[in-house]
């Protein structure tokens, strides 16, 4: 299914009752973990921050890179946008905490995940 891009006015953590949306290109992640240990979206950058919501490796959510102008990105350009926005800078890029849009059904989150647990993945 080939989802559009539309505004999303999602901040931090918060639930919208609209529907999804997401980009085409490279902008989209696949968790790296295992069936039994579901990955963490944070409300903020930190461990220690409420959880959003947890992402089974399933496929359950459409999993976007937060970032501006990903439509239709190249891998490259996806790199380039996550050196720009995930945080902290002075870390390795797999320690940053990247902001990110998961889209599943009617529903669109927003919140944080650490770089190291997910893999790039094409955009449907």
């Amino acid at each position: 299914m080939r989802i559009t891009a539309a505004i999303v006015l999602a901040l931090g953590g918060a639930v919208i009752a609209s529907p999804a949306a997401a980009t085409s290109g490279w902008g989209c992640y696949r968790p790296n973990v295992g069936p039994s240990d579901p990955l963490n979206v944070r409300a903020s950058p930190t461990s220690s921050s409420a959880v959003v919501t947890a992402v089974d490796w399933n496929g359950e959510y459409i999993i976007a890179l937060d970032a501006p102008n990903l439509a239709n990105a190249d891998l490259f350009q996806v790199h380039q946008a996550e050196f720009s926005v995930c945080t902290p800078s002075n870390l390795p890029l797999g320690a940053r905490w990247c902001p990110v849009k998961l889209f599943g059904g009617d529903t669109t989150l927003a919140g944080w995940l650490k770089r190291r647990f997910v893999d790039h993945n094409e955009c449907p």
